[in-house]
């Protein structure tokens, strides 16, 4: 077994735990800070079973109550203004907030026999501490071209009939792209 030293914190570096004594690599402008809260395209936003539809821009927006109507469940659609890679989702609500949440990528019309029917890209299982306000952390990989984003909550924590969600959170970055009417060429 490696034995760590016990003036670890002069080290200002280590490598697979290992300290290397020297200065760390330098940081990116990218990597210097964490990933940023994302801009959504409200007016495609959309969700399905809802008591109160309207309420899902609050949600978005910084803070609501959007309600499950005719059972638990609820199906959103998020849409964003161009592709991004996203990073996680921060979300909030009490205790009839989902108790897991299935995403799928890049679909546009999906009903909830589609989302009961097809396996997610990811399922999010939430308990207390991850429904309120702490970030839910996605496998970044599989995420890096997202145009919209379809969230689906089988069930509640409180396995009421109604769920509950105070306000729904995306980061990540835009997804960088060239536009070829500005690409000039030079010779």
């Amino acid at each position: 077994s490696r034995q760590v030293p016990e003036d670890i914190h002069t080290y200002t570096h280590m490598i697979n735990g290992v300290p290397t004594g020297g200065a760390p690599p330098a940081k990116s402008a990218a990597s210097c800070c964490g990933p940023d809260e994302l801009s959504l395209d409200i007016s495609r936003c959309e969700v399905l079973n809802a008591s109160n539809p309207a309420a899902l821009a609050a949600v978005l927006g910084g803070g609501g109550e959007l309600r499950s109507d005719c059972d638990e469940q609820l199906l959103i659609t998020i849409a964003f203004p161009s592709a991004v890679k996203l990073h996680s989702i921060v979300l909030e609500g009490p205790g009839s907030a989902p108790d897991e949440i299935r995403l799928f990528l890049n679909r546009t019309a999906m009903g909830f026999d589609d989302a009961e029917a097809e396996e997610p890209l990811q399922a999010l299982p939430l308990d207390e501490a991850r429904r309120s306000g702490a970030p839910l952390l996605l496998q970044y990989v599989k995420f890096q071209n997202v145009s919209t984003l379809t969230l689906f909550a089988p069930s509640n924590q409180e396995e009421s009939e109604v769920t509950t969600l105070h306000r729904l959170r995306f980061f990540g970055s835009v997804h960088d792209t060239t536009n070829m009417k500005e690409f000039k060429r030079v010779g």
